[in-house]
């Protein structure tokens, strides 16, 4: 079977070439990154935090709609399709939130929120793959104490880098 042996070596090629293209310099040394001004902390916290708020607006209204047990317009996989939505934002917000060097206290604040957040990502994963809605209504119960501990941790993150609390 020669056509087999062929798509394993072109594949060995192609994985070579991505490897030793995408390799970096032999130098171990790095360049040491400059550090933002509030300012500039501010903007990309902020730009994170919207990004995340206007897609949850939508997200919120899917999982409203397909989610609750007791709505004539519950439907399993639109449920769970919301609530990877949910999850897949949130993993964004946090991956915005790592690539921010931050400066104490907020470091600490963030670490907080981004410990919620991964909690939060973990049940929404689980419910994005449960068999049924009311395994679903039992994720959500667990997830809803963990979003108000991630909207006070934000709201502290957001007082330590100079911005004030959300309306």
């Amino acid at each position: 079977m020669p056509v087999p042996h062929v798509r394993f070596t072109i594949l060995l090629t192609v994985a070579g070439a991505l490897v030793v293209g995408c390799g970096g310099s032999s130098s171990p040394t790095s360049p040491t990154p400059i550090p933002l001004t509030q300012a500039q902390i501010q903007a990309r916290y902020t730009a994170a935090a919207t990004h995340y708020n206007q897609s949850e607006v939508q997200i919120a209204a899917s999982e409203n709609i397909s989610c609750d047990a007791t709505s004539a317009t519950v439907a399993l996989g639109a449920c769970q399709s919301a609530l990877s939505s949910q999850r897949q934002l949130t993993i964004a917000y946090d991956n915005a939130l790592r690539a921010i060097p931050f400066t104490s206290p907020a470091t600490t604040d963030a670490a907080h929120l981004l410990g919620d957040d991964a909690a939060i990502e973990k049940l929404l994963e689980q419910a994005a793959t449960a068999p049924a809605i009311t395994v679903i209504a039992t994720l959500q119960e667990q997830v809803i104490p963990l979003l108000a501990t991630a909207a006070t941790d934000a709201t502290s993150l957001r007082m330590a880098i100079g911005l004030p609390a959300p309306a």
